[in-house]
């Protein structure tokens, strides 16, 4: 499931009704991205007046198969002491912030729209700013896996005790070691020296087998 990250700056608005007739405003802003039940939700801090500024920067996970059926919903409210009230609010589709981009090409959008009740009727202007910014998944090898820039596990040795030690699967034939198959661990390394009186040592006894007599 792959994801494009939407930046949304809420920036402000104009000629909002105030329901306080005795009181500066406070207005607050509640973002919501909506897929069916799926629902992201932020919201702003509190600004005054009926032209509140906020500049708040936000940031949602757009799921690329569902971009033509998600909404942005941007919810309008002023704060009161008995309750909060909605003023209005701004429903979009991102089918039409992705077109909008695509068609202009520049990196981020400043748009108005009109702030409107339950029942239809404008109550103000809604100004905010949008931008896809590019999909930060790393690079895939030609498998189809993620790259890794570790270097694979170290592989087993039998030193000359008999003792499994390490050594690293990027080197080759250890110096001054032969390879005898069928060592325990699978393929060991012994070391290729020659004792006082010119007897080489004898191969390694394969384990696990009894040894006629």
């Amino acid at each position: 499931m792959e994801y494009r990250p939407l930046d949304i700056t809420v920036i402000s608005a104009n000629g909002l009704k105030n329901f306080l007739l005795f009181f500066r405003m406070k207005v607050y802003v509640v973002v919501k991205l909506i897929n069916g039940k799926s629902v992201v939700e932020k919201k702003t801090h509190a600004s005054r007046g009926r032209n509140p500024k906020w500049n708040h920067r936000m940031k949602f996970p757009v799921e690329d198969s569902a971009i033509n059926t998600t909404n942005l919903l941007f919810v309008l409210r002023q704060r009161r002491f008995w309750g909060d009230k909605d003023i209005g609010e701004v429903s979009i589709p991102v089918r039409e912030l992705v077109d909008l981009d695509t068609r202009s090409g520049t990196s981020e959008h400043v748009v108005d729209y009109q702030v409107k009740t339950v029942r239809g009727k404008s109550v103000g202007t809604f100004t905010f700013s949008h931008q896809f910014i590019e999909k930060p998944f790393p690079a895939r090898d030609s498998t189809g896996t993620s790259g890794s820039n570790h270097p694979p596990g170290p592989a087993y040795m039998i030193n000359q005790q008999g003792m499994p030690s390490y050594q690293s699967s990027y080197s080759t034939t250890p110096q001054g070691y032969v390879n005898y198959p069928g060592a325990g661990y699978g393929n060991g390394w012994y070391p290729q020296t020659t004792p006082p009186g010119g007897y080489a040592y004898p191969p390694p006894q394969q384990m696990g087998y009894n040894q006629r007599r």
